[in-house]
């Protein structure tokens, strides 16, 4: 009896593994959460983003912070592969808000971006005086405690192009992230 076990282990998993499908998640509608915030704030390279240059756009928004080993280079390392994958797509952006602007000058954030491979036009590191950032990660994203960086979310907002935030996604987890390409394809399929 000992030998049909293992050969009935092999038979149940060849079972299930018909009966589960590698297909990618794929997005029919997305719901219309709430307005993206207005904002303005300064680039790594020094210039200025603010949220109506961005509109026509469909883009990702995040919050971190250069000196973070925690979930930020994660965050960071996802979306440059997005950055990768969707480099094609003209109207498809990344940006990211520092939420430790006392450390994070314009010059670490140049270094940040470089590491990253950041593409100028592409992806934003940018930063603002902190209560700034707090009250648009707190209050505009809805995405963390906008009194503690620590406490800032590992989400990523995706906002259409018309700026309206569509979902959140956690950008540690591997499912939510093919879960937020689903709805990127869904987007810029909606904007062809």
């Amino acid at each position: 009896m000992k030998h049909y076990v293992p050969i009935f282990a092999l038979a149940l998993g060849v079972l299930f593994a018909g009966c589960q499908t590698s297909d990618k998640p794929t997005v029919s509608s997305l719901p219309e959460i709430k307005e993206a915030p207005d904002f303005t704030f300064t680039n790594y390279d020094g210039s200025t983003l603010n949220e109506e240059e961005l509109r026509g756009n469909i883009y990702i928004a995040s919050f971190f912070f250069t000196s973070c080993g925690g979930p930020c280079p994660v965050m960071n390392s996802n979306a440059n592969v997005l950055q990768a994958e969707y480099e094609g797509a003209e109207n498809f952006k990344i940006v990211s808000f520092t939420v430790d602007p006392d450390t994070d000058s314009i010059e670490r954030l140049s270094r940040y971006a470089e590491r990253y491979n950041a593409k100028p036009g592409k992806w934003f590191f940018l930063r603002n005086e902190k209560e700034v950032v707090g009250q648009l990660a707190e209050k505009g994203f809805m995405m963390g405690d906008g009194t503690t960086p620590a406490l800032h979310s590992t989400r990523f907002a995706l906002v259409d192009s018309k700026g309206v935030i569509r979902g959140y996604y956690d950008g540690t987890d591997k499912e939510k992230m093919d879960e937020l390409r689903a709805a990127i394809d869904f987007l810029l399929g909606a904007n062809a």
